[in-house]
């Protein structure tokens, strides 16, 4: 070999040698937030620390092959799922990861094909291909039905969340919105009169390889074969039409949304009479041919908020509370309750299943989808965070559910629309509520329990009254909070009145002054 070609090949290895230092390093960056948690409870302490550096261990920086984004999946398979993903959004948007959402979210929705019969890639790998553990091809692969309407769901959220308009105005959300609404439907037989009789296996292109039998699997139940569809199918599908309705820009998809309402309304009738079982009281997992059911989808029926009849409702939430229930099913599911039932008003169950899933023994605590749903309980149901929606008169909304009535929780540095911001509550009286950077925020204070009057910053304010969906009794008020202030609601006024004293106080000594609060005399 001439010393020319030495010369070449020594360059090469040179190259490939850095290349593969490059793509080492991007493996080990590490991804940071800066969201805390402190409560008064050591053990949600240990909860939140944990669960933080959990799901941070598992996302990937903006230096990987395919930019931001974080496993959602099997541990060490390198890849994210619909599914996964689709439920990990929430909590990995209170610790700030929004690229990496937008990253996967969109890759989702521009995966839909009609050569998959508009289906997505189910999982998709670290290089941005699908995963060869679910794909073989447009003809053989794995997927779960309620996949695109998960998807859709959390592309909204995530719309209210940070505000990012490109979730509402890119045009390839837009058509993926558009077909999962109407060719996805239609082709795999979901629409409320097909469902009832279609084959379990709908768009079968041929008979024999490794997962044409899954390639649209009615549900995300993958155990049994005997059954048509699954409850969280049609809770699915509910939520998304009810979800595309408040999205939807263009005067064509304001009309498509505006007439899928009715179809929204005959599927969940569907969900509440054909899966709910009488004699169980609960709903059920499955439903067969002949309509019959087994199993339990009580999680997801709540989850997407697709159950109106409120003793069905209390079926679902006793069935979910029950340790019988969510100590012996798997932890991806489990992973679902402690928020449904924080929403729901079953504080003291709720509180049980987040400790079980936190616990340092738990069997498979470290699958991805655990740490980021501790995040999310604790963000949304401890302390009851919410975004609004769309046309709502405020911008966040507070609703602590503390362990107990003594008990302190506060998160710091939570980003939301542009906005960042300390919430503490004190007890379940009382929550002090920062805006430390941003656009004045409407804030939405809430409490369990009726009052008649709440006080904010010290003043009586007549409250106003809702209910949770599992029928507690609410108690609420509505403030504005200027960009650099703060601002205390509570049902006593003593503490209100004495709170703004200590933050002029503070005043004087703080280096941080334009945080404190802004009270009125």
């Amino acid at each position: 070999m001439n010393t020319r070609k030495i010369t070449r090949w020594i360059g090469v290895l040179c190259a490939l040698a850095v290349l593969s230092c490059e793509y080492a390093s991007a493996q080990k960056a590490t991804v940071s937030s800066d969201l805390e948690f402190h409560a008064s409870d050591e053990q949600l302490n240990q909860a939140f620390t944990w669960a933080k550096q959990q799901a941070l261990d598992y996302a990937r920086p903006a230096t990987s092959p395919i930019g931001e984004w974080y496993e959602a999946a099997l541990p060490g398979r390198n890849a994210f799922c619909m599914r996964d993903v689709s439920h990990q959004t929430t909590g990995a948007a209170a610790l700030g990861l929004f690229p990496a959402n937008r990253n996967m979210l969109g890759r989702f929705a521009d995966a839909v094909a009609p050569s998959r019969n508009w289906a997505g890639y189910w999982e998709i790998d670290g290089e941005g291909n699908p995963s060869t553990a679910d794909y073989v091809s447009d003809s053989d692969f794995w997927y779960n039905l309620p996949a695109n309407f998960d998807v859709l769901d959390a592309i909204v959220r995530m719309w209210r969340w940070t505000g990012d308009n490109s979730y509402r105005d890119d045009p390839r959300i837009q058509a993926f919105f558009r077909e999962t609404m109407t060719n996805y439907i239609s082709q795999w037989q979901l629409a409320p009169d097909d469902i009832l009789k279609r084959p379990r296996i709908a768009n079968q292109r041929q008979a024999e390889g490794k997962f044409v039998h899954s390639r649209g699997i009615p549900s995300y139940t993958e155990g049994p074969k005997d059954f048509i569809f699954g409850a969280d199918l049609l809770a699915a599908e509910y939520r998304a039409m009810r979800s595309y309705k408040e999205i939807a820009v263009s005067s064509q998809d304001k009309v498509l949304a505006a007439r899928l309402q009715k179809t929204a309304e005959q599927i969940q009738q569907r969900l509440e009479t054909v899966a709910w079982s009488d004699t169980g009281k609960h709903f059920n997992g499955v439903i067969r041919k002949n309509l019959s059911g087994f199993g339990s989808g009580d999680a997801m029926a709540l989850y997407f908020d697709a159950v109106k009849d409120p003793a069905h409702i209390q079926g679902a939430l006793a069935y979910l509370s029950d340790p019988a229930y969510w100590k012996q099913i798997n932890i991806e599911e489990e992973s679902y309750v402690p928020l449904i039932l924080f929403r729901y008003g079953r504080t003291a169950a709720a509180y049980r299943v987040l400790f079980d899933l936190a616990s340092p023994d738990k069997q498979r605590r470290e699958y991805p989808e655990v740490s980021y749903a501790v995040i999310d309980a604790i963000v949304r149901g401890t302390m009851g965070i919410e975004p609004s929606h769309a046309g709502d008169a405020y911008d966040v909304q507070t609703l602590p559910q503390p362990l107990t009535n003594n008990e302190t929780m506060k998160v710091s540095s939570l980003r939301i629309r542009g906005n960042l911001l300390d919430i503490a509550s004190h007890g379940a009286t009382t929550i002090d509520f920062s805006n430390r950077q941003g656009l004045s925020i409407r804030w939405k204070a809430a409490f369990k329990g009726d009052v008649a009057v709440l006080y904010a910053n010290g003043h009586a304010v007549p409250a106003k009254h809702g209910a949770l969906p599992g029928g507690t009794r609410t108690s609420w008020i509505t403030i504005t909070v200027s960009p650099g202030s703060s601002a205390v609601v509570s049902e006593i006024k003593q503490y209100a009145q004495h709170s703004c004293v200590l933050h002029d106080q503070r005043r004087a000594h703080s280096h941080y002054s334009h945080w404190v609060r802004q009270c009125s005399t």
